[in-house]
């Protein structure tokens, strides 16, 4: 009956030592899950100060994304371009011309770069930049922008109307016909006009009594332009 009871006992206390047990180990795996990860970031934190700087300072300072160019015209008649972008706030732009380097330029506080007065030399100019760094490393190249040079102004023709003839047919319209080259923006008295595949056009003016001056202008992308101007009578 002793034997019994001290078995009973020491059950109880082999229990009660796997209860402690297994309790304890589910506390410490608690505290590591939840506060292990801290002290390992905390530690490394304050091993990276010592060294006086931080892992994201290093990847930043180390990573150079390239400029951004604004695009240009496909086609200008101008001496010189101006072109625009976008960088890293107060960096250094390296901008190239035709693949060689031209200027080196400061970004403003927002990043944003401006560059007047490239002169153009060639019949075609294309434009690109890097972003220097710090430590005189550079980015990948930006976007390149290119545009031609064209200074031939299109041609234009006008069939109607003749140029002093009097109209007097009760309508107070004339009709504005003729062609120009394909692509065309053309314009009679500043309003714009339909232009057809092949460049022909044709548009109903209004008129007023007496003398009206007319002013026919085909432009191209360049901003090349050729103008014909034509006066008509209306005779109510």
């Amino acid at each position: 009956m002793t034997t019994s009871r001290l078995r009973r006992f020491e059950d109880k206390k082999a229990s009660k030592r796997l209860y402690m047990a297994v309790a304890g180990s589910i506390a410490l795996l608690f505290f590591l899950l939840f506060f292990g990860l801290k002290i390992l970031i905390g530690f490394s934190i304050f091993v990276d100060k010592i060294r006086g700087t931080t892992p994201q300072q290093a990847t930043q300072s180390d990573v150079l994304l390239p400029p951004m160019l604004d695009p240009l015209p496909d086609a200008t008649n101008s001496a010189s371009l101006s072109i625009r972008g976008k960088a890293d706030p107060k960096k250094t732009v390296i901008i190239y011309v035709n693949d060689k380097e031209y200027k080196k330029l400061i970004t403003t506080d927002t990043g944003s770069f401006v560059l007047d007065d490239i002169p153009i030399e060639e019949e075609k100019i294309t434009i690109s930049a890097k972003l220097l760094g710090d430590k005189d490393q550079t980015s990948d190249l930006s976007n390149v922008i290119s545009t031609s040079i064209d200074r031939t102004a299109p041609e234009l023709e006008l069939t109607k109307p003749s140029d002093g003839a009097t109209i007097n047919d009760g309508t107070h319209k004339t009709i504005v016909e003729g062609k120009t080259e394909e692509g065309m923006r053309v314009t009679v008295s500043g309003r714009i006009v339909v232009v057809r595949v092949d460049g022909s056009f044709i548009y109903s003016m209004s008129l007023v009594d007496g003398e009206n001056a007319l002013t026919i202008v085909s432009t191209d992308p360049a901003g090349n332009q050729t103008k014909i101007e034509r006066r008509v009578t209306y005779q109510p």
